[in-house]
């Protein structure tokens, strides 16, 4: 019994770490469209109340990012070149996303007592060539995320964040001629 609540916990803690970096992740994306949108309509500043949104929304998505890898969303092309699952799956959570974001605002404003299209008229202006538009962007924005965990994949758990986050004596891998081997020993 011990034993599987170690690998219990273990998991847990696992998953509550993507978790949060893919939180931090979708945070950082909206929070920079929260500032471009302020750039673009010449405001003064973004409220604290949008920021808090943006991380509420991070946290929403980020959970059904977490669902839609359980159930193995974009993993029939695990084995084909590490460009087709990374643009596979950010095509297909781009879109998961931009469900769920049409979602939320609609059932907000079910429950505020709007219509449909009023309640998605913040979302990319209410039209769908916006909505479309969003949904390229968060595309390309999860393109970077989704490469980052294809190629931590194929390295191994740890070993790319190893390679970017600390000195490379000190990693285990060092890249000579584009290929990775293990570093001699000290």
């Amino acid at each position: 019994m011990g034993r599987k609540t170690g690998q219990l916990k273990q998991r847990a803690y696992h998953e509550l770490r993507e978790f949060l970096v893919i939180a931090l992740y979708l945070w950082m994306v909206f929070g920079l469209f929260l500032l471009y949108k302020s750039v673009i309509l010449n405001k003064e500043r973004i409220s604290y109340v949008a920021h808090g949104v943006a991380l509420i929304n991070a946290l929403v998505l980020g959970k059904f990012v977490l669902i839609a890898r359980a159930f193995h969303l974009g993993d029939r092309a695990n084995d084909a070149p590490l460009i087709y699952p990374t643009l596979l799956k950010s095509a297909l959570f781009s879109v998961v996303l931009a469900c769920c974001k049409i979602l939320e605002d609609a059932a907000v404003g079910f429950f505020h007592g709007r219509s449909f299209s009023q309640s998605i008229a913040d979302l990319g202006g209410g039209t769908w060539e916006g909505i479309l538009t969003l949904t390229v962007l968060m595309f390309v924005c999860l393109i970077p995320f989704f490469a980052f965990g294809e190629l931590q994949r194929v390295f191994g758990e740890g070993k790319l964040a190893q390679l970017f986050f600390r000195p490379r004596r000190a990693s285990k891998f060092s890249l000579v001629s584009g290929n990775t081997r293990p570093s001699p020993p000290d």
